[in-house]
C-alpha cells in the first residue's frame, strides 16, 4: 500500500469541509422555509428553534452555526423580512389638555374664593402653592406636605381673618395644587364648584374644601415618586410662580402661561419617548434627535423675544398710554407671565432629559429678584429674562444630546 501524502490529506479535508459548509447552507435554507412568515424577530425565532429541540450542539453539527442564536440570525437573513414599522409618536394633545385643566383648577378656585383668599393675606396661599407643587411630585411628598401647611397656617400672619379660615384656605389650596398630577375625573368637582361660585348660582364656598379633598385623595392613589432634586426643583418652580403673582398682583394673569408650558413639554415628551426606537440606523436616530431639538428650542424662542420686547416697550410707551397709571404695570405683568411660562417649560425639559440639578438651579434663579433693589416687578422681569436665556442654552445642550434619550 502506497503511503498517503500530506497534500492529499489536506485536499481531502478541505473538500469535506466545503461539502459540510454546503450541506449546512442547504439545511439552513430548508429551515428558513419552515419559518417563512411566522416570526417577527431573532429572539422569537431562537425560542422557536429551541422548542423544536435544536441546541447549540445540533446547530453546529447539522447547520454549521456555532450557536442557536447564530443559526437564528442566519435563518432571519434568508427570510429577508421587511424592516419593522417604526413606532408612531404617542398622542400628546389629550394629555396636554388634561394637564392644563388640572393646573388651572387651583387658579379657578382662587378666583371663586377671592374674598376668603384676600382676608387671610398672601402668605397662606403662597405657602400652600409652593408646598403643594412640591407635593405633587410623588405620593410620599403629598402626604407629608399637608401637616406642614397646617402648621404654617397656624403660625403665619393672617390679618383680620381667624385661624380656622386660614387653615381652610391653606389646606384647600394645598390639596388643589398637590392634586395636579391626578386624573382629570378627580378635578371635575373642583371645576364644577368654582364655576358655580363664579357664576353666582351658588354662594356656599364650603364646597371647595370638599372638592379639594377629592383631588388630594386621587393624588394619593397615584403611584408616583420623584427624587429629592425633583422636589427641590418643584419647590423653586412654585416659589417663582408666587414671586410673579406678588409682583403682578393678579392671580388670573398666571393662567395664560400654563398652555405654553404644558403643550411644549407634552409634545417633546411624546416625540422623545419613541425617538430611540423609531430608527435602526444610528445616523437616522441622530437626525431625529436634531430635528426634535430644533423644533423644541425653536418653540421656546418666541416667548423669550416677546417677553423681552414687552418689558422694553413698557418704558417706551406712546404718549397716549404713558399717562395711564396702570399701562406700564400691565405690560410688565404680561412680560413676566410669558417669561415665567418659558422658565417653567425649560425646567420641565431639563428634568425630562435627566438634568434635575440644572433644572433646580434654573427654577431657583428668578428668586434673585428678591435681592435686587428697587421695584419688585421690573426686577422680576429682568431676573426671568436672564434665567430664560441661560436656561435655553442649557436646555438646548440637553435636548440635542443623543445620550439623553
Amino acid at each position: 500500500m502506497s503511503p498517503v501524502s500530506p497534500v492529499s490529506m489536506a485536499s481531502t479535508a478541505s473538500t469535506a469541509s466545503m461539502a459540510s459548509t454546503v450541506d449546512g447552507a442547504v439545511a439552513v435554507a430548508e429551515l428558513a422555509k419552515r419559518f417563512e412568515g411566522g416570526v417577527a424577530d431573532v429572539d422569537e425565532l431562537v425560542t422557536a428553534l429551541e422548542s423544536a429541540g435544536i441546541s447549540d450542539r445540533v446547530a453546529a453539527r447539522r447547520y454549521g452555526q456555532p450557536t442557536v442564536f447564530a443559526l437564528g440570525e442566519a435563518v432571519l437573513a434568508l427570510l429577508d423580512q421587511p424592516p419593522a414599522r417604526a413606532p408612531r409618536p404617542r398622542p400628546y394633545l389629550r394629555a396636554a389638555l388634561r394637564r392644563s385643566a388640572l393646573l388651572l383648577a387651583p387658579v379657578a378656585a382662587a378666583l371663586a374664593a377671592a374674598d376668603e383668599v384676600e382676608r387671610v393675606g398672601w402668605m397662606v396661599p403662597a405657602l400652600a402653592a409652593v408646598l403643594g407643587w412640591g407635593g405633587a411630585r410623588g405620593r410620599l411628598y403629598t402626604a407629608a406636605g399637608a401637616p406642614l401647611v397646617a402648621a404654617a397656617c397656624l403660625l403665619a400672619p393672617v390679618g383680620g381673618a381667624d385661624r380656622r379660615l386660614a387653615l381652610a384656605v391653606g389646606l384647600t389650596g394645598y390639596a388643589l395644587v398637590a392634586g395636579a398630577r391626578t386624573g382629570l375625573l378627580w378635578a371635575v368637582p373642583a371645576w364644577a364648584a368654582s364655576a358655580a361660585l363664579l357664576a353666582g348660582v351658588w354662594d356656599r364656598v364650603e364646597v371647595l374644601p370638599v372638592a379639594a379633598a377629592l383631588m388630594l385623595a386621587g393624588a394619593l392613589l397615584v403611584r408616583t415618586h420623584a427624587p429629592v432634586t425633583g422636589v427641590v426643583a418643584a419647590l423653586c418652580q412654585g416659589a417663582a410662580a408666587v414671586l410673579v403673582w406678588r409682583a403682578a398682583s393678579d392671580v388670573a394673569v398666571l393662567a395664560s402661561g400654563v398652555p405654553m408650558l404644558v403643550f411644549v413639554v407634552c409634545w417633546h415628551e411624546a416625540r422623545a419617548a419613541t425617538a430611540a426606537d423609531a430608527h435602526d440606523d444610528l445616523r437616522a436616530f441622530h437626525r431625529e434627535v436634531r430635528d426634535l431639538g430644533t423644533v423644541t428650542v425653536g418653540a421656546l424662542v418666541p416667548p423669550l423675544v416677546a417677553g423681552v420686547a414687552l418689558g422694553a416697550a413698557a418704558y417706551r410707551l406712546p404718549y397716549e398710554l404713558s399717562g395711564h397709571p396702570g399701562a406700564r404695570g400691565l405690560m410688565l405683568s404680561g412680560a413676566a407671565v410669558l417669561l415665567l411660562g418659558g422658565v417653567l417649560a425649560l425646567t420641565a425639559l431639563l428634568t425630562a432629559r435627566g438634568r434635575p440639578v440644572v433644572a433646580a438651579l434654573v427654577a431657583a434663579a428668578p428668586l434673585s429678584a428678591l435681592a435686587a433693589g428697587g421695584t419688585l416687578l421690573p426686577a422680576t422681569v429682568t431676573a426671568l429674562a436672564a434665567t430664560y436665556l441661560a436656561g435655553l442654552v442649557l436646555a438646548a445642550h440637553a435636548v440635542f444630546d443623543p445620550e439623553r434619550y
